[in-house]
């Protein structure tokens, strides 16, 4: 369970949100929000020992993630320089380069590596892509017991997360919650998975 969120790293995600808006990285929007989206995640999700978060942009989810849970591991990957370079301040700043680290590049490559496939407790993706492209990049990295958190809109269209769809992935699915689905892994991916990067997005599952 989480507590209310520290201050002090509090501020300096405020103030990165507002840096990333300036240089057009973070769309439009209060970040207060988003941060108690994240407490209400840690609410839902077993702390974990290291976790990935897709997509990091601003690093909401992952950053808050990684202050409310102080002993665990990141990586926060993002596909845009521009973005990365924003999460690599941030951490320099909240002195975190011990346990948080900033990769620039796709989930499908990051799927592939040994140093990461079959590794994390958790991974979180907000706003990454369609479901397909979530459970697809996001599968490979779980260990057998971890868990695929994704961020859902108010009032998702049922059928988005079709079980049958999610077995060659490794994936079973468990009881949502507003606004979070979240998923088992229960079995390592097809070793044909993630395909290569865009065919996710291109050519999604389901």
């Amino acid at each position: 369970m989480s507590g209310s969120v520290a201050a002090p790293w509090r501020q300096v995600l405020q103030e990165i949100w507002i840096e990333g808006q300036h240089l057009s990285a973070v769309g439009p929007g209060d970040v207060t929000v988003h941060l108690d989206h994240a407490e209400r995640l840690a609410e839902l999700l077993d702390p974990p020992a290291t976790a990935v978060d897709l997509g990091s942009g601003a690093g909401i989810p992952g950053l808050a993630l990684a202050g409310l849970w102080s002993a665990s591991r990141w990586v926060l990957l993002d596909a845009a320089q521009r973005r990365t370079r924003l999460l690599e301040r941030a951490v320099e700043r909240l002195g975190w380069d011990d346990r948080v680290r900033v990769v620039h590049g796709r989930a499908e490559d990051l799927g592939r590596d040994p140093a990461h496939r079959g590794h994390h407790d958790l991974v979180t993706a907000r706003l990454f892509g369609p479901p397909a492209a979530a459970a697809e990049c996001g599968a490979p990295l779980l260990r057998v017991g971890g868990i695929l958190a994704v961020t859902e809109p108010p009032d998702p269209a049922p059928g988005r997360w079709p079980a049958a769809a999610l077995i060659p992935l490794g994936l079973e699915p468990l009881d949502p919650a507003p606004g979070l689905q979240r998923f088992r892994a229960v079995g390592a991916p097809e070793a044909r998975f993630p395909r290569k990067p865009g065919v996710p997005v291109r050519r999604p599952l389901f």
